[in-house]
């Protein structure tokens, strides 16, 4: 069964059993009125009779008379009853009613005794008994008409209910239809997406409603698996770019060894292996920094609050003694929520790429400042026109065609800074060659607690 039935079925079925809750309710509070309505009539029979006989038809003796011009209706019945509970006048009727243990205690009484329902010849009567001094007065009339009249309301209910779970049908029908339009929609695009691998399907909405919500989320989530698969295709395609020269490198050297080594001299054996062995690195490099960017294996890492100085003061230090690089460092102390992986790798890039551009022996510059994290080189800078694409992955100005890298190392910046919720930033330094750094939310100044060595404090904050 289909989710619109369903759905209309569903509405349907509601319809109808509000129906019939109303309907029955309906149906006992008539039985209920017109069962008091009668009672109250048939006591205020009573009251008059057993005021003045006469308003009835009873005569001063008691004896029966024609009831022209009486309280009553035709098929009403008043019984004058003896304080032994014999009859000793009636009027309507050619019957006699029994005489029940209620009725014979309000004999001789005042008051009336408990309503009751007596069948007389398969017809049910109403009865009502009310004692006065010299006996009591009974009056009955058959709940005949009642019963037509709960007969022909039961009829209507049960023809009306019928129209009601039609029309419920129906209007739950085309609610249904509106409702589930979307999501069959919805199911239609999924399916043709899951068949041909288009991205480019869309559903077009104009609601905003839950199902049109449904609708746009689906959008944003065929959005994001479109852009998702086409950066996968461009990282493949340049990844297999950026492999190439190494393996072609790597390859023709190792060919040169085995083809030739006997007519090599030493120092040609030693640079073949030379370049053998940057060939590796480099290809090892690409291949780490490719996995991390690929998988983003640090997302897995769980935030934690941390000093972001120290995480600094720790690229830095490793940079010192990995490259033989001065680096001066004016770092704020302040923490952050983060990663602590990810923000290293992060600021070891930025320590890398600052390397790679600044002359032998210049020094570097790390600093971090209100929340803001920049590393300065003096370098040749970054041309404007270059600066939008230096965090793209594999980007390469004409400057950088001929230096070592492979192009990743400020894309993982990038990255990292955005799973942070920060964002990235380069220009020129007032050192003579270019800043590059990022900014990141949520960072909480600390008061120094003490100078550290290597370390010049500097605050800019309150």
């Amino acid at each position: 069964m289909s989710l619109r039935v369903r759905l209309a079925a569903i509405m349907a079925s509601a319809v109808f059993i509000a129906f019939l809750v109303a309907a029955g309710a309906s149906f006992i509070a008539t039985t209920v009125v017109l069962r008091e309505s009668l009672t109250a009539e048939l006591e205020q029979t009573a009251r008059l009779v057993a005021e003045d006989p006469a308003v009835v038809g009873f005569g001063v003796n008691l004896s029966p008379q024609r009831r022209s011009g009486s309280v009553l209706g035709s098929d009403t019945v008043v019984e004058l009853l003896n304080l032994q509970g014999y009859l000793e006048a009636q009027v309507g009727g050619d019957h006699g009613i029994d005489l029940t243990e209620r009725q014979r205690l309000v004999l001789g009484a005042t008051g009336f005794s408990q309503p009751e329902y007596q069948v007389v010849d398969d017809i049910e009567y109403r009865v009502v008994t009310l004692g006065y001094p010299n006996g009591a007065v009974r009056v009955s009339r058959p709940t005949t008409a009642n019963a037509e009249a709960l007969a022909q309301l039961r009829a209507d209910l049960i023809r009306f209910g019928i129209v009601a779970a039609g029309v419920a049908a129906g209007i739950g029908a085309a609610v249904a239809n509106r409702i589930t339009r979307p999501v069959a929609r919805l199911t239609e695009v999924a399916e043709e997406i899951a068949e041909t691998g288009n991205l480019d399907r869309r559903i077009e909405t104009d609601r905003i409603d839950e199902v049109g919500r449904l609708a746009t989320a689906f959008n944003r989530m065929i959005t994001a698996l479109s852009t998702s698969r086409d950066q996968q295709h461009r990282l493949v395609m340049d990844a297999s770019h950026e492999l190439r020269t190494p393996l072609t490198s790597l390859r023709t050297n190792i060919e040169v060894l085995r083809s030739r080594r006997d007519q090599l001299a030493a120092g040609q054996r030693d640079e073949l292996l030379g370049d053998v062995s940057a060939d590796v690195v480099e290809l090892s490099d690409l291949v780490a920094e490719l996995v991390e960017l690929a998988t983003d294996q640090h997302t897995a890492e769980l935030a934690e609050r941390l000093r972001l100085d120290d995480v600094a003061e720790q690229a830095a230090e490793r940079t010192r003694r990995r490259r033989g690089r001065e680096v001066v460092v004016e770092l704020e102390p302040c923490e952050v929520i983060g990663r602590p992986a990810m923000l290293d790798r992060a600021i070891g890039n930025l320590l890398e790429n600052a390397h790679k551009w600044s002359p032998p022996g210049a020094p570097i510059r790390l600093t971090l400042a209100g929340g803001e994290l920049a590393v300065h080189d003096q370098g040749p800078g970054i041309a404007p026109g270059d600066r939008e694409k230096v965090f793209d992955r594999f980007y390469r100005s004409i400057d950088a065609q001929n230096t070592p890298g492979s192009g990743l190392g400020l894309a993982i910046v990038k990255q990292t800074v955005e799973v942070h919720g920060g964002t990235v930033f380069v220009g020129d330094s007032p050192d003579g060659g270019a800043v590059v750094g990022f900014r990141l939310p949520g960072v909480r100044l600390l008061e120094p607690e003490r100078a550290r060595s290597g370390r010049a404090w500097r605050r800019t904050g309150a």
